[in-house]
Order: C-alpha cells, then structure tokens, then sequence
C-alpha cells in the first residue's frame, strides 16, 4: 500500500514533540510531585548524533540515556 500522506514521518514528528514538551514542562515550574525521570533510546549513528569513538563501539546500534535531577542546555 503506497503511503501518500507520510505516516511514518508524522508519526516520529509527534513522537519527537512528545518528548520534547516533557523534558521541557520538567525543567520548568510544572513539575509533577517526586521522582521523575527519563530514558531516551537513540541510535548512535543517526544523522546528527554526535558520540565518542569508543562509545560508538561499545554501542555500535542505539545507545539509552537517563536523565535525572539536573536540565541545562
């Protein structure tokens, strides 16, 4: 079945947004009450990924990160 409209593109899109207006609304004032965190899967040699060598080949498919507690550009 042909995709005319680009699904798949719309759909990563929202996702993207999803997460970004999380992060965002947790490193604000609207924090929800307690512990809250993050784990954010990538693949590591994704256009525009930026990874040390050695952590490339440690992780030559998707790297996860976890952030907790501190947000800063």
């Amino acid at each position: 079945m042909t995709d005319y409209i680009g699904y798949e593109a719309l759909t990563q899109a929202a996702m993207r947004g999803v997460v970004r207006e999380a992060i965002r609304q947790a490193a604000g004032n609207n924090t929800p009450p307690g512990e809250h965190h993050f784990y954010i899967t990538f693949r590591s040699k994704a256009p525009g990924v930026k990874m040390a060598d050695e952590l490339v080949e440690r992780f030559p498919d998707e790297m996860t990160i976890v952030i907790q507690h501190q947000y800063w550009d």
